[in-house]
Parts: C-alpha cells; structure tokens; sequence
C-alpha cells in the first residue's frame, strides 16, 4: 500500500506518508487502521507528508465519503485536531488542497499545507529541521 500512518507518541503526532499513487480505497482503509491503533486518540497532531505522490484518484464523489468518515470520528471527540499537509508539487498540492478544503469550521479541525519539512515541523512545535531526524530521533528513543 503506498501509504503509511504510524502514531508517534512521543510527538503527539500521526505520520502519514503517501508513495505514488493515492487511490481513495487505500486511504480508507489506512484511516480506518490508524482509528483502531491502541494509540489513537483525541488531540494527536497530523503530519501528511504528500511530496512523494506521483498521482491522485479522481473520484471525487468517494473523497468526499472518506472526507466524511473521517470528520465523523474526529469531530465526534470534541477535541482540536491541527493538520498539517506537507506539499511540495504540484499534484502534491492539488492533494494537500482537497484534503485542506474539505475539513468543515465544525469539524473540529485546523489544517495548513506547507511547502518544506522544516516549516511543517516548526508548524507542529517540532523540534526538527527534517522528517529523517524526527522518525530517527524516534527510533532512538523507543530502543
């Protein structure tokens, strides 16, 4: 699958990376993962790193379900969720846009796009320069 969402803890933070093409079944079902990890919870930072997509679905009728699902679970919390897209193309963009866009004032979520790791990772409160030093940091940390 060429997504990836991995919670880290340690950052309050969910880490999703997408690989080349996002396809919106693909994307339900790494949210619907990431909705029953142990580790989620209400108030995790979001971290969706969109600088390695070649591509996306253009079924937009099925982003706006996902859209839907998803504000469902994360504003059925009560809690702030901030987002932050990290967009470096143009289809990165694109993407980084249709997901920023479809989260309502109601939701319950704040999202940004930024166009370098490190203006993401300072967005979050991060303290990294890149994305490697934060997912190593990590790995040295939980061994």
């Amino acid at each position: 699958m060429p997504i990836t969402v991995d919670i880290l803890p340690e950052h309050n933070l969910v880490f999703v990376r997408y690989t080349g093409v996002m396809l919106v079944q693909e994307s339900a079902e790494a949210f619907a993962a990431f909705a029953q990890n142990p580790d989620a919870r209400p108030g995790l930072r979001h971290l969706v790193d969109m600088t390695r997509l070649t591509d996306i679905d253009r079924d937009f009728p099925k982003f706006m379900e996902l859209q839907a699902a998803k504000i469902e679970t994360l504003a059925s919390t009560g809690v702030e969720t901030f987002m932050v897209y990290l967009a470096t193309t143009p289809i990165g963009r694109q993407a980084a846009n249709i997901g920023k866009n479809g989260w309502t004032p109601e939701s319950g979520v704040v999202a940004i796009v930024q166009d370098s790791e490190e203006a993401a990772l300072e967005a979050l409160g991060i303290p990294h320069r890149s994305i490697a030093e934060m997912l190593n940091d990590g790995a040295a940390e939980s061994a």
